[in-house]
């Protein structure tokens, strides 16, 4: 289950021996999708979870990105700015997650400051449910993928 960034070689693709598989077949399996960029091996219960988690998680991604850019034409930013900053804020936080190997809350209270305006961002968001907001997508999309997997195992 590899997702659309395998267009520029950082997939993440989560892979699984079927039953008739051998080690050797596993093994070129992920060797072909490492070129395409990250292979983790899972046991195939975990595929549906897969499917709603990376495998749809550039969509979610392009989701936060788009209200993103909106949010910096809404306090005024020029367009021409606003791509590059946002992808450059995107791009920097995921290398430092990538890099430090830091819980994202441990780096997000890097930026916060007692008082300050990212605080008040942060207390909007989670007001406003945020965090469960995408966990409720993910898990809905997660029934999906099992639904329309059990459907293709009945015929």
């Amino acid at each position: 289950m590899p997702n659309i960034n395998a267009i520029v070689g950082l997939s993440a693709t989560a892979i699984s021996k079927g039953k008739s598989a051998t080690q050797e077949d596993l093994d070129t399996t992920k060797e072909i999708f490492s070129y395409i960029g990250f292979v983790a091996t899972l046991e195939e219960k975990y595929m549906d979870a897969v499917t709603a988690f990376s495998g749809s998680g550039p969509a979610y991604v392009l989701q936060f990105y788009e209200a993103f850019l909106l949010a910096g034409l809404k306090i005024g930013l020029p367009r021409d700015a606003i791509s590059q900053l946002a992808l450059y804020t995107i791009t920097g936080t995921a290398k430092l997650l990538e890099e430090l190997e830091k819980h994202p809350a441990w780096l997000r209270d890097l930026v916060i400051t007692p008082g300050g305006v990212t605080i008040d961002a942060v207390h909007v968001m989670e007001e406003r449910g945020f965090k469960a907001i995408l966990m409720s997508a993910i898990y809905e999309a997660y029934k999906k993928s099992k639904d329309i997997s059990e459907l293709l195992n009945n015929e």
